[in-house]
């Protein structure tokens, strides 16, 4: 009997958490600064996907792919950069990403005709993928609602052993454990463990700075609240190894004894 199978290709819409850089000018002192940090936590963005936002930078093209190659050089894999115009796509540079915003039906669509053209094949596979999105847009926009709605905590029943990651961008983490060396926590809300910490721990990881970090022992090589962060020489020597609460005020993080 004569078998056959499909010739077609899936494709499926599918959202995944990324750590976002965004460099801070000059180029160079920050260079600096995330030297510092490597030193310190030389694992730091081991195995992670990283995304480069320069928006907030006035660099030319050249610029950003001397940005992108020096971050290489450190062992940082860049699997995307935005902030840049689309036009810039090239092979020195990682895949540009876009907001995807659609355009209004009065708005001027002149910005969009200066987008590089679309040859004939790569508008019909563009179409198919559409379709196969719009398709699936019902299931999506239900899951992402009930995500909103419920936001419930994940909870880790475990010790967080080093190499590991905990990564939950929709709410809190509770780890019923220590946090070893080497290992990571990443919350979109507050952070509680029930033991030592000694690897990362990133409290509001999506810019929620009334996000908190509770722990019994702090021995934390790093520690972050809503984008900002504290390495382990900057932790006072009397809050090592004491039970304490972080928390970010006028964009400082704070640590404060517990007992």
């Amino acid at each position: 009997m004569t078998e056959s199978s499909s010739s077609h290709i899936r494709f499926r819409g599918r959202s995944f958490p990324v750590l976002a850089i965004e460099p801070d000018a000059p180029i160079d002192g920050w260079i600096e600064k995330l030297d510092a940090c490597l030193e310190r936590s030389p694992a730091f963005f081991a195995r992670k996907a990283i995304v480069i936002d320069v928006s907030k930078l006035a660099l030319e093209r050249d610029e950003v792919v001397g940005l992108v190659d020096r971050l290489s050089e450190r062992r940082v894999r860049v699997m995307g950069l935005t902030g840049v115009e689309p036009s810039w796509a090239c092979d020195e540079l990682p895949p540009i990403l876009l907001s995807g915003r659609a355009y209004a039906a009065d708005e001027d669509p002149g910005a969009a005709a200066q987008q590089p053209a679309l040859t004939p094949q790569e508008r019909t596979a563009f179409a198919e993928i559409g379709a196969a999105l719009r398709a699936e847009k019902p299931a999506l926009a239900e899951s992402v609602d009930a995500e909103r709605r419920h936001n419930a905590p994940l909870i880790v029943e475990a010790p967080v052993r080093s190499g590991q990651s905990i990564f939950h961008p929709g709410g809190d983490v509770i780890v019923v454990g220590s946090v070893a060396s080497g290992a990571d926590v990443i919350a979109g809300g507050s952070i509680h463990v029930y033991g030592a910490v000694r690897g990362r721990v990133m409290a509001g990881s999506y810019g929620e700075t009334r996000a908190r970090i509770f722990c019994r022992k702090m021995e934390a090589e790093l520690v972050a609240v809503g984008g900002f962060y504290m390495t382990a020489d900057e932790i006072r020597a009397d809050l090592r190894g004491r039970a304490v609460h972080a928390f970010l005020q006028d964009e400082t993080i704070k640590i404060v004894k517990l007992d």
